[in-house]
């Protein structure tokens, strides 16, 4: 199946090809479904990755890398391929390294981002609360000034791999009342194991691998090395970290929709049913030809975006567009390949079960559809009232 609607450069095809037979390797189909059903982290996954350099990609802000968003999307369309939940994990680690590049100083780019760099550290985010979601301005978790450092409390939830080992979160808090609630916000760095911190697993319909969980904070005290930039800067490192994780993971959602057609058309030129193979129907063919369509216009979205952001043109909405295209049609081609394949699809002898339960939440991470389109309906010049 046709891999890019555009032409790619040298490098991305060597990068794309790279990733391929990194995937076959490291993630085959058998050992993804494994991982994804008992809850296992792939530590031998990304220390993989560390060692062939793609997170040092993002690891300097004073020498960017050309193209970083172009090559980054084509890894993450590649591991897609075997799991989103993957693309997830991926995600993390480097919209972390880049925070820590961009905002960190030079002590905590040593302490938080060169273990994940080396191989054996994660990151995680902490944003949403129980009763804060999209309102992501309206946090309760704060941070109070004492004895030359901080104290933490609060409770963040749907913290994706909060619980890994080695992981550290960057938490989004409350550290005034003076203004405006954007005004108000700061990221703090808090190793998942620091004392007052305590970390459960959520149970989940997907996303099993990566995991979910909760997370308490008890007068957590941390020093002011913990602050990621300044008080105030909260929203700014957030808003400009959403436009890059968005572009990434809608690129990896594509991967799986792939991976979900290759499955399902092999399976309807295998199948026989009344004399002939089931894609000779129409009723089977057209709805997958339709999401091959769907799916191929969903990447041009992303590659506009990425060609913008690398451009260093301001792309928060073609950014936002991209990800609601392929958070749709992730979620609506693995329902397709489940009708299709029948009782064969539902069963757990491979990966699409992990696919239709992950394409679920595909619309809802990095933003659920009302607020995308929101975001949409603003850049059209609808006025909110």
């Amino acid at each position: 199946m046709r891999t890019s609607a555009f032409s790619e450069s040298e490098e991305q095809a060597q990068l794309r090809a790279t990733a391929r037979a990194f995937v076959t390797r490291h993630a085959p189909e058998r050992d993804v479904r494994v991982w994804d059903e008992e809850g296992s982290y792939p530590e031998r996954f990304y220390r993989e990755i560390a060692r062939l350099g793609w997170y040092d990609m993002v690891a300097d802000a004073d020498e960017p890398v050309e193209d970083t968003a172009a090559l980054l999307i084509t890894v993450c369309e590649e591991i897609g391929r075997a799991s989103s939940d993957l693309v997830a994990l991926l995600n993390l680690n480097i919209s972390g390294i880049r925070d820590l590049a961009r905002w960190g100083t030079p002590e905590q780019r040593k302490t938080y981002a060169e273990p994940v760099l080396g191989g054996h550290g994660r990151f995680s985010i902490g944003v949403s609360e129980p009763d804060v979601g999209s309102d992501a301005a309206s946090v309760a978790t704060r941070a109070e000034r004492a004895d030359g450092g901080w104290v933490l409390n609060g409770q963040k939830t749907y913290c994706e791999a909060a619980g890994l080992p080695g992981t550290v979160m960057e938490l989004l808090v409350k550290v005034g009342d003076g203004g405006r609630k954007r005004d108000d916000l700061a990221v703090f760095l808090v190793p998942a194991d620091h004392p007052g911190v305590e970390v459960r697993r959520m149970p989940a319909l997907g996303r099993n691998i990566s995991g979910i969980y909760e997370v308490f904070l008890h007068d957590v005290r941390l020093p002011d090395s913990a602050l990621l930039g300044r008080p105030g800067q909260g929203w700014q490192i957030l808003k400009e970290r959403l436009v890059l994780e968005r572009i990434m993971i809608s690129s990896g959602f594509l991967g799986s929709v792939a991976s979900v057609l290759d499955m399902t058309v092999a399976y309807a030129n295998e199948r026989e049913q009344f004399g002939r193979t089931i894609s000779a129907y129409q009723g089977v063919s057209l709805p997958l030809a339709e999401m091959f369509v769907r799916m191929d216009a969903a990447r041009c979205a992303v590659q506009r975006s990425a060609a913008l952001f690398d451009a260093g043109a301001a792309c928060e909405v073609e950014s936002t567009m991209a990800k609601f295209l392929c958070g749709q049609i992730y979620a609506e081609a693995s329902a397709l390949a489940m009708q299709t394949q029948g009782a064969y699809g539902y069963v757990r002898d491979h990966t699409l079960p992990m696919h239709h339960s992950d394409g679920i939440i595909a619309r809802v991470v990095a933003g659920p559809p009302a607020v995308q389109l929101n975001v949409v309906a603003r850049s059209m010049g609808l006025r909110a009232g």
